[in-house]
């Protein structure tokens, strides 16, 4: 079995590897997957060395700020899939979610009191990061965090960079030595003895007091409508935030999408991407957050399509948007977007504590937004904000799509997020506003990548603008009757009006 790389290794805790432990442990927390997963790949590895059985544990909890039908739909779809996917590798797999009757308090530390060593998931943000944070004083072997998040491993960073060409240089300078070291396409060999017995399994089971969900009731919710609207009626989760039927979780679902993708938006990203009717994105952020997909295969797929080696790299590029990769202008500009933005976002989640808070925009941004703080300003209240009951249609029609399918087109993501800094009595109320309308509605909220765009609207990875505005000041200028100059919104206007009767069905 190939080792995972070294900087992809996060060790928790000071405690060694129990060599008389029944199993090695891969609690599931963020890389809900098995294709290019290095804490699956890493676990199988520790199974091979340690000569012990695998077990699998996927955990949802529904104990935190947003969980929702929206969120619980899609991550269970996903979760069905994975039970699958393990099944028919023979590996013991045990599907969670944490129900008013089993909220899941002490669920990793009884069963890793059987475990030869624990392996989870590092994720820089949110609930993720906090459960991992308070496992880790309470799993009493070894315990490591691996990272899956990005081509490159956080750990080489060793800071948080302030500009997107900064990441750039740092993303070009490290390419090449990360190339063999990559996750595995499928971790799981062909032939291997991972799996445990199933009388000592189910000996794990009871003596760990845990009950996996029944599967009935997984293909209930997974079924959306009514179905899953009765099969979630009994967890205590925002219900009010529906399930989208358009977004369904799972690799498959996204490789489906992944597909049309490669053959129709990819080569007319470049121009086409900002379109309101005729989108180019690949709409895959969904997929990427709750990491049913990664974003190396969907980088590998591109390049192994574009023929792509080393060699074809211009190094005289080295930090520039476009020609390092040698590659054509909608593939480079892709590729920028999809490892330099959205890497960006994790290294600085990664190295800031403070990144879901306006104080992690940089001085210029702070002094300008606070010299401008007493201008005057059209106010709404955030509950007309919320409800999209402002004089602004365009920025209604966003608010609408964010309420009904958990997603805003990416060009209005930025125009949305600087009309509420406009509205808000102040920037720090603006940041607030965002990051709880983002989370509670967006199928992608509770991200690096979300909170990296919600202060790139009050100036993170962004420079000084002029001319000085009023309520921005040198923070960049948008707005909607500028957006409707530049673009088409006629469509965009028409599909997601107030009365609009098929606006649960975006592709």
């Amino acid at each position: 079995m190939k080792p995972i790389s070294g900087d992809r290794i996060h060790v928790l805790n000071e405690h060694d590897i129990d060599t008389n432990g029944d199993f090695v442990l891969y609690w599931m927390i963020a890389n809900r997957r098995i294709h290019y997963n290095p804490s699956l790949q890493h676990a199988i590895s520790m199974s091979f060395e340690l000569k012990k059985p695998l077990i699998v544990l996927e955990a949802i909890s529904t104990r935190h700020q947003y969980a929702s039908d929206r969120i619980l739909t899609f991550m269970i779809q996903g979760m069905l899939e994975n039970q699958q996917q393990f099944s028919a590798h023979d590996i013991r797999y045990i599907p969670w979610v944490s129900t008013p009757i089993q909220s899941g308090t002490g669920l990793l530390e009884r069963i890793s009191e059987k475990a030869a060593i624990v392996v989870t998931d590092l994720f820089p943000t949110y609930h993720p990061r906090k459960v991992v944070e308070s496992a880790k004083k309470k799993v009493k072997v070894r315990f490591e965090a691996i990272d899956g998040n990005g081509y490159l491993p956080l750990s080489i960073g060793n800071k948080a960079f302030p500009t997107a060409h900064s990441f750039r240089r740092h993303l070009h300078d490290h390419f090449i030595q990360n190339w063999e070291d990559i996750p595995l396409e499928n971790p799981i060999p062909t032939e291997h003895a991972l799996s445990i017995p199933e009388e000592h399994y189910q000996e794990i089971l009871s003596s760990s007091s845990i009950e996996p969900t029944p599967l009935e009731w997984i293909w209930r919710v997974c079924q959306g409508g009514t179905i899953g609207q009765t099969a979630l009626a009994a967890l205590e989760i925002d219900h009010s935030v529906s399930a989208v039927k358009s977004y369904e979780g799972g690799r498959s679902s996204a490789l489906i999408r992944l597909a049309r993708f490669m053959e129709d938006g990819l080569r007319r990203y470049h121009t086409d991407r900002n379109d309101l009717v005729r989108c180019a994105a690949s709409g895959l952020s969904p997929w990427f957050h709750f990491g049913h997909l990664s974003t190396i295969e969907v980088i590998m797929q591109i390049l192994k399509r574009e023929d792509w080696d080393p060699n074809m790299i211009d190094p005289s590029r080295r930090g520039s948007r476009s020609g390092w990769w040698g590659l054509p202008e909608p593939v480079e500009s892709f590729l920028d977007q999809i490892i330099t933005w959205r890497e960006l976002g994790f290294n600085f989640a990664h190295y800031r504590e403070d990144h879901t808070s306006i104080e992690s925009i940089p001085e210029w941004a702070k002094k300008s937004l606070k010299e401008h703080h007493q201008d005057p300003r059209q106010s709404y209240t955030f509950e007309q904000i919320e409800n999209a009951e402002t004089e602004d249609e365009l920025w209604n029609a966003a608010q609408r799509q964010l309420m009904r399918v958990g997603i805003i087109h990416n060009y209005l993501r930025m125009v949305w997020g600087k009309r509420i800094l406009e509205w808000a009595p102040n920037a720090e109320t603006a940041a607030d506003w965002m990051k709880y309308l983002n989370d509670k509605w967006a199928l992608d909220g509770r991200d690096p990548n979300s909170y990296t765009g919600i202060f790139w609207v009050l100036g993170r990875h962004d420079r000084a603008w002029g001319p000085e505005r009023p309520i921005f000041g040198k923070v960049r200028y948008m707005s909607s009757a500028n957006t409707a100059r530049k673009l088409k919104v006629d469509g965009y206007l028409n599909r997601w009006a107030r009365d609009a009767l098929h606006s649960n069905d975006y592709p």
